[in-house]
Order: structure tokens, then C-alpha cells, then sequence
């Protein structure tokens, strides 16, 4: 009983803090890594941290967060024009922007999260797992937010879509999304077994 509350309880613990990290990213420029001329984000890598430590769940509720805190940027703190339609009280339509804001970065948790599950099953090394789901998991989210785009809002012809996710950007992030999670997760899940908090 001890050990399910204690387990329960880091848990939330890491959810808070994973929660608080996003918030520190999206308001401030340290979610933006600037290598002129151009700039990466890693503001889905709290999530997919979240989403290998924690699971689906936990991933989609980090996912979001993710999209909440985009909207509440985009709406208070746009940075460009194109920042307008991921806020649905300004984009004139408000039911294609909360789409665009909260799927997307909901599937994100949940996608990286099944296939680390999946992953670790099928080529039986953790770490590996750990890379290969961080990478395809913002690969998707990358072509989930410019799909959406082009789909819902016309602001993007299809060819940029695609010539955006092969984009220096894009593979930089995912490049990211691979090292980062790989270099946190892989402790942190030595860590919370040892201290018996999930499985082996």
C-alpha cells in the first residue's frame, strides 16, 4: 500500500515538474536553441521524457500541456504572423486552431509512448528504444502540425509541407529529441526501478 502511494505520489511529482519545465520553455527563449541562421525548438521534449517514463497516459496529459501553453503563447506572445492561427481566440477560427494546438501535440505523448512499449518488446535494448521512439515520435508531430496546417488553414502548399519535415529545422529537432531523450531517459528509468516506483 506503501509503495503503490510512494509510486503514485513521484508519479505527479515528475508530472509537475516535467509540466513546470514546459512552462520555462514556452514563455522563455530557452525553448528556442538559436544556431544562425536558424532555430530549433525542444519544447516537445519534456513530453516525450514524460511518455517513456510514465506511459500513454501521462505523455498524452504532458501532450496537452504542450498545446495549452502553445495557445496561450500564440495568443498572448506571437512571435510571427503565422504564430495567429495556433491561437483560436484571435485566428478567426477558433475550432481549427484548438485542433491544431491540442491533437497533434496529444498524439505526440501517446505515439512516443506505445512505441518505446512496442520497441522495447520487439529489438530487446532499451536505450535504442528510448532513440528510435523519440525520433519517429517528433517526426509525426512535426508532419501532424504542417498537415494540419495545409489541411485546416490553407497556409501551407503541400510541397512546403513535405520540403519542411526534410527541413535542416526539423531533422536538427528530431537529432534532439534523439540525444536528449536517450541521455535523460535511460537513468531516469534505472533510477525509478531501482527505487522499485515501475516494472522491469
Amino acid at each position: 500500500m506503501k509503495k503503490n502511494t510512494l509510486a503514485r505520489t513521484m508519479r505527479l511529482a515528475q508530472l509537475a515538474m516535467l509540466i513546470a519545465i514546459q512552462a520555462i520553455l514556452t514563455f522563455t527563449p530557452l525553448g528556442f536553441i538559436m544556431i544562425p541562421p536558424i532555430s530549433i525548438t525542444i519544447m516537445h521534449i519534456p513530453v516525450i521524457i514524460g511518455a517513456v517514463t510514465m506511459g500513454p497516459l501521462f505523455g498524452g496529459i504532458l501532450g496537452a500541456s504542450f498545446g495549452v501553453m502553445s495557445m496561450l503563447k500564440a495568443t498572448f506572445a506571437a512571435a510571427s504572423p503565422a504564430d495567429i492561427i495556433f491561437s483560436p481566440f484571435i485566428s478567426g477560427t477558433p475550432v481549427q486552431s484548438l485542433i491544431l494546438c491540442v491533437v497533434p501535440r496529444i498524439l505526440l505523448g501517446v505515439i512516443a509512448a506505445w512505441l518505446f512499449i512496442g520497441l522495447k518488446k520487439l529489438i530487446k535494448n532499451e536505450t535504442a528504444s528510448i532513440g528510435l521512439s523519440a525520433g519517429i515520435a517528433t517526426l509525426c508531430h512535426s508532419a501532424m502540425v504542417l498537415g494540419l496546417m495545409w489541411f485546416l488553414f490553407d497556409s501551407l502548399p503541400l510541397k512546403e509541407v513535405f520540403a519542411t519535415m526534410m527541413s535542416l529545422n526539423c531533422l536538427l529537432e528530431i537529432a534532439m529529441a534523439v540525444v536528449v531523450g536517450m541521455a535523460v531517459c535511460k537513468p531516469l528509468l534505472v533510477y525509478l526501478r531501482k527505487q522499485k516506483l515501475i516494472q522491469k
